[in-house]
């Protein structure tokens, strides 16, 4: 086995890292303020050491170009410069890169998932109490993530979390923790449904699965009470469809499809955003129009591109908007061939370290959770991504803690060092 040679954090770091995890669904100002804190004190605490902790060099160099080609988008961008959004894209991806070059125990992961998992909880909670008393508001979402599809996506990746951590948690919680994990994993299930987000709720099945798929025969039946539970959550809430809320105006994922089908939309408009994220790599091939740009694609600026090409410009076939819902238009068209090809390389990358670290029984827990957490975060980018434009704000923040972890979870994979 080889020596792990990842730095460990403090406790005044590790109690940072906690309060942000926390705030992150929940709070603005406060999410930022504990970010800051948190990357400053590791930092201040590498240099005072000496020891910035250890990753492949690999690793290094994409974390460094997931940074590099938004930011060359935005200099190279022909349109006015949305700074802030580089800003963004540093938070998200510092955390990734300290967290993978840091070493946390087990104790510590527990403790993180269940800041995560038990916030999300208290947002669902005023989320859903607030779309009762609120006639303005018609969906689900948590207070600092936002829109609907937004926040759906914040609680996939939290549910696929709750799921690992009733699912590998067993052996290091107490009864009666172990119980209330099992009881979390069950209420987000009911949450994902309540969302009724149908790209969130794909990329939720498409990460819990794996998680129950390495389980042991005999651990995942202990869990069927509470497989057989979200089945019935999932039936009795998809039956009552918008009697849970108190607005007509919603629907529930069955009445959703069903209107896509009838309308001839399913796709909600992502097949035109996808036709004017083309034009805009087009017009700038290698780096795009620029990150947080794609609304400079007017409908008559690609008009006056299409019949440039001596072509037919048809209204219709394009949908205009802030971003083109949908990860992978939205990076070819902000940050072309070059962002989408970084995109692409993490994506692999990403796969092959879950395939490398995928757990077996004589695996400890801290390698099950860790490996867990980087398929909760792969599910929500590039599952989610095939839905809506993910990899950013707090997606981003969720999504690199889970790729920190799996990237940080490479040794102590054996029971004896748990």
């Amino acid at each position: 086995m080889t020596a792990d040679h990842r730095r460990s954090l403090s406790r005044i770091e590790f109690v940072l890292l906690c309060l942000f995890a926390i705030a992150l669904p929940l709070v603005e100002a406060p999410k930022n303020i504990f970010w800051a804190l948190f990357v400053l004190v590791w930092l201040g605490g590498s240099i005072r050491s000496g020891n910035f902790g250890q990753l492949a060099r690999s690793w290094d160099l994409l974390f460094a170009g997931l940074i590099i080609a938004p930011l060359l988008s935005v200099v190279l961008s022909p349109y006015t410069p949305q700074w802030k959004e580089i800003g963004d894209i540093v938070g998200y991806i510092s955390l990734g890169w300290i967290l993978a070059r840091s070493r946390l125990e087990t104790k510590q992961i527990i403790g993180l998932l269940t800041c995560l998992i038990a916030a999300t909880l208290a947002g669902v909670v005023q989320g859903y109490w607030i779309m009762q008393t609120d006639p303005k508001r018609v969906w689900l979402q948590l207070n600092s993530v936002g829109h609907v599809n937004h926040s759906a996506l914040y609680g996939a990746g939290i549910g696929i979390l709750a799921n690992a951590l009733a699912a590998f948690g067993a052996q290091r919680l107490g009864q009666r923790q172990w119980q209330l994990a099992v009881a979390s994993a069950v209420l987000m299930f009911g949450a994902m449904i309540v969302f009724a987000s149908r790209g969130a709720l794909v990329a939720y099945l498409a990460g819990s699965l794996p998680v129950l798929l390495v389980l042991p025969h005999a651990r995942l039946r202990r869990l069927l009470p509470a497989l057989g539970l979200c089945a019935l959550i999932g039936i009795g809430i998809g039956l009552a469809g918008n009697k849970l809320i108190h607005n007509a105006e919603n629907h529930s994922l069955i009445e959703k499809t069903a209107i896509g089908i009838e309308s001839g939309n399913l796709s909600s408009f992502r097949l035109q955003a996808l036709n004017t994220a083309i034009e805009l790599m087009r017009q700038h091939p290698l780096t795009g129009a620029g990150a947080a740009s794609f609304n400079a694609a007017s409908p008559a600026l690609v008009e006056q591109w299409v019949k440039a090409r001596g072509e037919v410009f048809v209204r219709e076939r394009y949908f205009f908007s802030s971003h083109a819902h949908g990860l992978y238009a939205n990076t070819l068209g902000e940050r072309g061939v070059l962002g989408l090809g970084v995109l692409l390389i993490l994506m692999a990358s990403w796969s092959l370290a879950l395939l490398r670290r995928w757990p077996r029984a004589e695996h400890d827990t801290r390698a099950h959770l860790s490996w867990a957490a980087g398929v909760a975060g792969w599910s929500v980018v590039f599952v989610g991504g095939l839905f809506n434009t993910t990899l950013h704000h707090e997606h981003g923040m969720l999504a690199m803690v889970g790729l920190g972890l799996l990237l940080s979870g490479a040794s102590l994979r054996n029971k004896a060092t748990a």
